[in-house]
């Protein structure tokens, strides 16, 4: 598994001067922001009230809250599925707002995105699924044979590419779903509640999965209801309650951990 992820990381590099649409934040920019955003369906029903944040290269963060605090409201808002009523949200700077109805399909295309109901289409297998991916990106055929195995394997499906959706259980559905939102190596992934349909100890999988994503450079915001799930994990927190952010931290280890890393990042620095 390690040795899978180290090649990815060297594929990521090599790729990342071909990839022109992806948006690539330099190292001190937000992939994320969000500046005073309101989200109102009716002048009674405001699902976010002015909320501000954001996140940067690397991160690894949870949008928590209980159902109707925002959480998916905010990230519909990401996908562009729905406007905001006031504020402004940018990723990697661009401003979503100003991004034309025709070009979304090309701005969702450079993000990774899980849903909690996989999305999986359900007369392909779990290789033609990941490989759809890249095909409607125009990826070619040797893309696709290079990208599709290694993802698989990543993702613990390897013995699974030849089976069809039904045939799986509710977490592998997800993996699938989770190295279909990969292969392309997206700079941002985002999911939205990916184990709300899935027991505890089947969740723990899914999510030290996206850690092991995280880790190759790839910025993840997970919006879940599980408070417990997100103890486990140890990362930065935001939670939402009725449309406003009633906390933004870090935990202990997580912050002793960024640290530690900047810390090394710097003695390489001075020792280069």
């Amino acid at each position: 598994m390690a040795a899978t992820e180290r090649h990815l990381r060297r594929r990521r590099s090599r790729e990342g001067a071909h990839r022109t649409a992806a948006p690539h934040p330099p190292a001190t920019g937000a992939v994320i922001s969000f500046s005073g955003v309101e989200k109102r369906y009716s002048a009674t029903d405001s699902a976010l009230d002015g909320i501000s944040f954001d996140i940067f290269p690397g991160e690894f963060v949870f949008l928590v809250g209980h159902s109707g605090s925002g959480k998916s409201t905010a990230m519909k808002l990401l996908i562009k599925e729905l406007e905001p009523t006031a504020g402004e949200i940018r990723v990697a700077g661009r401003d979503l707002q100003k991004i034309p109805r025709p070009r979304v399909p090309y701005y969702r295309r450079n993000l990774g995105v899980i849903f909690q109901d996989y999305k999986l289409l359900p007369n392909r297998t779990v290789y033609e699924n990941v490989a759809y991916a890249l095909q409607v990106t125009g990826g070619g055929r040797r893309e696709i044979r290079d990208k599709v195995p290694d993802i698989l394997r990543l993702t613990g499906l390897s013995t699974k590419l030849h089976n069809y959706p039904d045939q799986l259980s509710g977490g592998e559905q997800q993996r699938v779903a989770i190295a279909r939102a990969f292969v392309n190596h997206p700079p941002l992934l985002i999911a939205d509640e990916p184990t709300g349909n899935l027991d505890p100890e089947t969740s723990i999988g899914i999510m030290q999965l996206l850690y092991r994503i995280n880790q190759t450079g790839t910025t993840v915001l997970v919006a879940t209801h599980d408070v417990s799930m997100v103890d486990k994990m140890r990362r930065r927190v935001i939670e939402l309650s009725e449309g406003r952010i009633v906390r933004d931290e870090q935990s202990a280890a997580y912050a002793a951990a960024e640290s530690t890393r900047e810390f090394a990042i710097r003695m390489r620095s001075a020792q280069g």
